[in-house]
């Protein structure tokens, strides 16, 4: 009789252990509906349409699905419901990050596959954007050990025609590229002429381009366009999301290399027949013709209307020479 009540005693404790799980079961399920009932109003304003994301100025769009594919990553939080988020008003969510390398983190989010650059300072950029967004296969990826050799090696051959660059400016540029190969010299005034016919019988067509340009003040600066060079005999404004301007050497900053990204892309590049290279609607940059025996070419950064005033820099329209015209001293163009 007292082993039935010994086993009696037991299975009423099984039993209260049991019921008390399935109470602790169900209010966690009763929590989890509650909040989900909470967040269904904030999740309906993201169901059904792009995403608009401004990183640093920048345009992404992309789907709800995609952002919350990694569940760990700060982006699954950010448009899980749980947060109020506030759009501008052109509808976009902005994010405070330089984006040059965000297409590494989307593009990780919509495919599985990680992709790194090859050169190392973009490695280390993009490293520190992965661990912004929490995106743990990206920094996985990234803190593998590599040979350091193998990571350097694409920087010593790349630019290598060029006489204007050093090796770290190289290195930074392609970097800002991500780590994009196999540019070529198409342009060099001081051994084609520095006519702007001579720039447009080079360039026209090419492609996208990047330009440098060397002052006689020893300043050293440029941009980059996916649009390709014309010959317009009346000017006209390109469009482009992807342009950037960038200095190596300033007047504001010294030998700080900074980039600048587009802001108003509808106004990236200028083309006409009698300048050179020209970017923004400002001119940020223009360069005339026979640049390198006149004052004609200027840099006027319009209170970043056109082109954002790089790191370091504010309310400066003259930041990059010093003045608005400036002489040339040699300029080179590289395109694929």
């Amino acid at each position: 009789m007292a082993s039935g009540d010994s086993d009696f005693e037991e299975i009423s404790a099984r039993i209260r252990e049991t019921q008390g799980m399935l109470t602790s079961v169900s209010e966690r399920v009763r929590a989890e509906r509650d909040q989900l009932e909470r967040d269904f109003p904030k999740l309906q304003k993201f169901e059904g349409k792009p995403i608009k994301l401004d990183i640093g100025g920048f345009i992404f769009k992309t789907s709800l699905e995609t952002l919350r594919k990694d569940t760990d990553s700060m982006l699954a939080s950010m448009f899980s419901g749980r947060f109020d988020m506030k759009e501008q008003e052109d509808g976009s969510y902005f994010i405070d990050r330089d984006p040059t390398h965000f297409r590494f983190i989307l593009n990780f989010l919509r495919t599985g596959k990680v992709i790194v650059p090859h050169d190392t300072i973009a490695r280390e950029e993009l490293l520190l954007e992965a661990e912004f967004y929490n995106i743990k296969p990206i920094i996985d990826k990234l803190n593998e050990t590599t040979d350091s050799q193998s990571a350097i090696q694409p920087v010593v051959s790349e630019f290598s025609s060029s006489t204007l660059m050093k090796t770290e400016d190289k290195r930074v540029l392609l970097s800002w590229l991500s780590g994009q190969m196999n540019w070529r010299l198409i342009y060099k005034a001081s051994r084609d002429g520095y006519r702007a016919a001579d720039f447009h019988r080079c360039c026209d067509n090419k492609g996208e381009t990047i330009s440098v340009i060397h002052t006689t003040g020893g300043y050293l600066f440029g941009g980059y366009t996916d649009v390709p060079w014309t010959s317009a005999r009346v000017g006209v404004y390109k469009r482009s999301s992807q342009s950037f301007l960038f200095a190596f050497w300033s007047s504001a900053l010294g030998n700080t290399a900074v980039k600048a990204t587009i802001v108003d892309s509808n106004h990236a590049v200028y083309h006409r027949a009698d300048v050179c290279c020209a970017f923004g609607g400002g001119s940020n940059i223009c360069i005339s013709d026979s640049s390198n025996t006149n004052f004609n070419s200027y840099s006027n950064w319009s209170n970043g209307e056109y082109y954002s005033y790089p790191p370091g820099v504010t309310s400066n329209k003259y930041w990059l020479v010093g003045q608005q015209t400036f002489q040339t001293q040699d300029i080179e163009v590289f395109g694929h």
